[in-house]
């Protein structure tokens, strides 16, 4: 296995919170006591969150926490150990091998050992740097921000209520591993939200909105937020007068809202590779089948900059990339993690994420989008529908992977 040492662009030395020699030496003791593989990973979260309810602060809490996680596979199995007390985790070795083997020795019959999918091994730091640190921004600042939504939304005496929220992380992860792995990166994600509720006699409505994603202040700075509140009072006042959606069988053209909804319930989470070695996706055994339209090619990106979405390195310290899981209509691939690639044998594609550092990786989306096509607005598009419907937003979604 090659071991390869780079400055990845980006590439700045950080703060480390693991120390490597102790470490090291513990992930050999795992070795010794009989696991085939064994990782330490750490991520540190620096959190902000506020909240306006109809323009007065209802809360602004700032966080920090740091977590690690023990993974160690041990004949075929997983043991695994989380703590908040880092320097404990040497001594937690012996008792994790023997929780994979205690896993292992209740495998049902017929179940295959987990084995992991070979990947390059590096030693490096990736840090994506935004160009306003969100850390450096004060709560006057976040305050006066989510005024500017308030003070728009609010401009109408129907509008009855209006929430703002302002989120913001800054992630660090450190990885060691005993293939050699030592990875280290971070990056930023900021937002504001906020929802507008409106009345007039009758029942109330309410719209959603947000802005925000990979990133720092200058993400918030860049949106208009008085047009985003502008935006949301007329979408709400708007619905106070809306009929029913027609029934029965028609054209539908949804805006990037709500289509980015869609591919990720209906096509995205059953093309998680967790769930289909376990049999809970609607897609098993369809590789290389065509299941959509022609004019369908979906991608999973987690290289887009800004989007919500992105990171650098996905939790098994494998360099992130696009992946296509539609090709005019045809399934090509599945969101995967090293186990998994193995299971199915596949290429990894860097689709591991752990929820925080307490938590052990899983197959997870990135930016999961449907690509263009040959329409060039809204218009062209509309030209060929005499009666339909056009869809916008979304409040989320869920989904039977299975069916």
């Amino acid at each position: 296995m090659v071991i390869q040492s780079q400055n990845a662009p980006g590439h700045v030395r950080s703060t480390k919170y693991l120390d490597r020699t102790r470490m090291n030496n513990a992930l050999d003791q795992a070795l010794d006591f009989g696991a085939t593989y064994a990782e330490i990973r750490l991520m540190a979260e620096t959190t902000s969150s506020v909240r306006l309810k109809d323009g007065q602060l209802e809360h602004a809490i700032p966080g920090q926490e740091i977590g690690a996680t023990l993974r160690i596979l041990a004949d075929g199995a997983w043991g695994v150990h989380s703590t908040t007390d880092i320097s404990n985790i040497p001594n937690e070795i012996e008792s994790t091998v023997k929780l994979a083997r205690a896993v292992a020795a209740r495998r049902p019959s017929g179940s295959k050992p987990i084995q992991l999918a070979e990947v390059p091994v590096l030693q490096d730091e990736i840090h994506w740097r935004p160009k306003k640190d969100v850390r450096n921004t004060d709560l006057q600042t976040k305050l006066d921000m989510l005024q500017s939504i308030h003070a728009s939304a609010d401009d109408d005496e129907r509008i009855i209520s209006v929430a703002c929220g302002w989120s913001d992380e800054h992630l660090h992860t450190e990885l060691l591993t005993t293939e050699g792995m030592d990875r280290t990166w971070s990056f930023q994600r900021s937002m504001v939200n906020g929802m507008v509720t409106a009345r007039d006699g009758g029942d109330p409505v309410s719209y959603r909105m947000r802005h925000g994603g990979e990133g720092g202040l200058e993400l918030i700075e860049a949106c208009d937020l008085g047009g985003l509140g502008d935006h949301a009072r007329t979408s709400a006042l708007r619905l106070l007068k809306a009929g029913r959606a027609p029934s029965g069988k028609l054209p539908l053209i949804a805006d990037r809202d709500l289509t980015g909804v869609y591919i990720h319930e209906a096509l995205g989470h059953p093309c998680e590779a967790d769930l289909v070695a376990a049999g809970d996706s609607c897609l098993d055994g369809k590789l290389g089948q065509k299941i959509g339209n022609d004019i369908v090619t979906v991608v999973d990106d987690p290289t887009m900059r800004g989007g919500y979405g992105a990171y650098p390195i996905d939790d098994e310290g494998l360099d992130v990339r696009e992946k296509t899981l539609i090709k005019n209509g045809i399934l090509t691939d599945y969101l995967n993690h090293r186990e998994t690639a193995h299971h199915f044998g596949i290429e990894p594609n860097a689709g591991a994420r752990a929820q925080d550092g307490l938590h052990h990786p899983l197959v997870r989306m990135s930016n999961t989008m449907i690509m263009g096509g040959s329409y060039t607005d809204i218009d062209e598009l509309a030209e060929e529908i005499q009666y339909g419907v056009y869809a916008c937003g979304s409040r989320g979604g869920q989904v039977d992977t299975g069916r």
